[in-house]
């Protein structure tokens, strides 16, 4: 029996590809606009995947401490990112939701059972 919880992490895994192809569209608009801090996509990309990870392990009822630091995970981006001005931190915020589509996408294809619920 799937739990409501189980539900609704492969509900979103089977919309991350949608997310993916957005965070991408907005990459590409902020390369005209901004520069790239390479190290900030990095701790944002990271975070996004963190996050995922964490919030995966709380719907698999591992624990309500992963709840919790799924949440706050995205912290981490910001904190140990450089933002300089504005566009920098949108580049952050794009890169955690990346981070997180693209980690989503990767437990829908290692999900055996998310591919067919």
């Amino acid at each position: 029996m799937m739990t409501e919880n189980l539900k609704i992490g492969r509900q979103l895994a089977r919309k991350a590809p949608y997310a993916l192809a957005i965070t991408f569209i907005i990459f590409a608009l902020l390369f005209v606009f901004g520069e790239v801090v390479w190290m900030n996509q990095v701790f944002a990309s990271a975070s996004g995947v963190m996050s995922v990870v964490f919030l995966l392990l709380y719907w698999h009822e591992k624990g309500g401490l992963y709840f919790i630091l799924g949440l706050l995970s995205p912290l981490f981006a910001v904190v140990f990112s450089t933002l300089p001005d504005f566009l920098a931190l949108a580049w952050v915020v794009n890169g955690f939701f990346n981070g997180a589509a693209f980690t989503l996408i990767a437990y829908l294809y290692v999900d055996k059972d998310a591919q067919r619920s």
